[in-house]
């Protein structure tokens, strides 16, 4: 009787393991937190203004130049919000892409679909709002402002806010806690980088920046973040592959 019980205590705890490397083997988000990382720090040139121009909208309301949700600050190059259109979009594509590649090569497929809807939909919402905000009816226009994230959009970095309720939501197909930690973390430094002034942090660590770069501690804070935990989910997703090798190994 005991070695039943034995027996079947090494077949479930055989079971775990297996489904626990299975678990580990088909997480991919390192991919995606890396990727839009470097997109993150590809866009910091575009936030060092030397001077304000004298010409741009504010960002008071939703009724205004189209795409002003990506970038509507006076202080940042007017290229941001056609640079975070593009990278939204051209990093969803490029994330389904992997997401494919990476099924077929491990023969497990993550639910990534409605990370890509969330994300798609939020950007395409935040590029489209602006545009209906010229319609000329009152009515419209008091319904279309409920849709107005407020001070979210005035230093430029609202992507963010869009990228990390995507990671949320990856968080939740992917059913992993720890990518769901991550995308919290972010998810904070994207709402501090839009609604503070983030070089008064790097003050009290003994970087002032200049005047044309008051903007840049916002964009990389975010995208550190980013980098920072898609290395490392890298690292340890090769470590633990690593592990369950040797495992396998003693095991034969």
């Amino acid at each position: 009787m005991s070695e039943e019980r034995a027996g079947q205590a090494e077949m479930l705890a055989e079971m775990r393991a297996l489904r626990g490397r299975a678990r580990t083997t088909r997480h991919a988000y390192w991919f995606p937190l890396v990727l839009f990382g470097v997109l993150t720090f590809a866009s910091a040139p575009l936030y060092i203004q030397p001077q304000p121009r004298a010409d741009a909208a504010s960002a008071s309301g939703p009724a205004g130049t189209a795409l002003r949700y990506f970038g509507g600050s006076p202080l940042i190059s007017s290229a941001v919000p056609y640079y975070w259109l593009g990278a939204l979009l051209g990093g969803l594509v490029v994330t389904q892409v992997w997401y494919r590649w990476h099924a077929r090569r491990v023969g497990l497929q993550t639910p990534s679909l409605a990370y890509l809807a969330t994300t798609f939909v939020l950007t395409a919402l935040a590029a489209s709002i602006p545009l209906l905000a010229r319609v000329r009816s009152p009515r419209f226009l008091e319904h279309l402002q409920v849709l107005y994230p407020g001070d979210l959009v005035i230093r430029g970095t609202f992507p963010f806010v869009l990228i990390g309720a995507g990671l949320l939501m990856l968080a939740w197909a992917e059913r992993s806690r720890a990518l769901a930690a991550i995308a919290a973390v972010y998810t904070w430094s994207a709402l501090l980088s839009s609604l503070y002034d983030v070089s008064n942090l790097t003050q009290r660590l003994g970087w002032t920046p200049s005047p044309s770069d008051q903007a840049l501690p916002n964009v990389l804070l975010p995208g550190l973040i980013l980098l920072a935990a898609g290395v490392a989910t890298l690292v340890a997703r090769r470590f633990s592959a690593r592990q369950w090798f040797r495992r396998a190994q003693w095991s034969a």
